[in-house]
């Protein structure tokens, strides 16, 4: 039996919320977008790691984890109660909101890495991310040309070892900061989000395609169901963003797409965030600019290990 089929029979053996629960928790995250940021603290501008991307500048997306095993929602579990095609923008992100508050909520030890499986483009990837950034991780690609790994150097006492064609060089380090898999402090409600993402925005006030690449880049690291729910919520009031029916992810999964305003030019290819069309779960990336898919994340204790 295939990986997909063993997560699917487990997930069915878990009950799931009933509905009362999750429209509660759906108007308690509406509610929170009403709220000012005052009192969330100092949002810290986030270093984003050096990783591969794809589609000049789209991070790899994730899900959620377990200690336990990888967990991926099965795509025939029932979620949003609204068809696509009557769905507007704002109300899938809503779903996938609240899809988000019935994940697994894991918190990673310090001494644990993030594992994801991805696709980008037509390669398959993995990588082992530390947690808190001072350890070795790793990344593996499989390119046509064959099977590729490239060391991640934790970064300790502020050293971190050099690194050349993928590979250490022995007795080497550079100078380093901490680029951790995992924030701790990231906000748990829509207001505190929204705050969060104007700091970190990478393009200027009102450019919504630049928020959809800072949403993107969220999804990209390991976030707890609190706070993976807030990035949802925050997302929905972005302008501009429009529904794709029929949409693809990077691994051919059809659902549909959430659609961010594209930048100028005479070709602008538009980012579109692809979501399960029962459960509102992100899938991956579809559209011109670009594709990429998460098929599984998960903590695990060292590299190597995938559940």
């Amino acid at each position: 039996m295939d990986e997909m089929r063993v997560l699917q029979r487990l997930g069915e053996e878990t009950g799931l919320p009933t509905e009362d629960r999750l429209s509660a928790a759906r108007t308690r995250l509406e509610a929170a977008m009403t709220t000012t940021a005052a009192g969330t603290g100092a949002v810290r501008r986030a270093r984003r790691p050096a990783r591969r991307m794809v589609f000049t500048g789209v991070a790899t997306a994730g899900v959620a984890a377990s200690l336990a095993a990888v967990l991926v929602l099965a795509p025939d579990r029932t979620g949003g109660s609204t068809s696509p095609a009557q769905a507007d923008p704002a109300r899938i992100l809503r779903g996938a909101a609240a899809t988000a508050l019935r994940l697994p909520d894991v918190e990673p030890r310090p001494d644990q890495f993030v594992y994801t499986r991805s696709r980008e483009g037509r390669d398959l990837r993995e990588s082992w991310r530390s947690v808190d950034g001072t350890r070795d991780g790793l990344v593996v690609e499989y390119p046509a040309a064959g099977r590729q790994q490239f060391v991640l150097p934790g970064c300790r006492d502020g050293r971190a070892a050099a690194v050349k064609g993928g590979q250490v060089v022995p007795g080497v380090t550079e100078r380093c900061v901490p680029e951790p898999a995992y924030h701790a402090d990231l906000p748990t409600d829509a207001a505190g989000m929204r705050a969060y993402l104007n700091k970190i925005g990478s393009g200027e006030a009102g450019d919504s395609n630049a928020a959809g690449k800072d949403v993107l880049y969220l999804l990209g690291e390991y976030l707890r169901p609190p706070s993976r729910a807030a990035l949802f919520e925050a997302a929905a009031t972005t302008p501009g963003l429009t529904v794709v029916e029929r949409a693809t992810d990077g691994a051919g999964r059809s659902g549909v797409g959430i659609s961010w305003p594209s930048p100028g030019g005479a070709n602008p290819a538009p980012l579109v965030l692809v979501f399960d069309p029962k459960t509102y779960a992100f899938l991956g990336v579809g559209g011109g600019a670009g594709t990429s898919a998460t098929l599984a994340v998960a903590v695990v204790d060292r590299v190597g290990r995938t559940g």
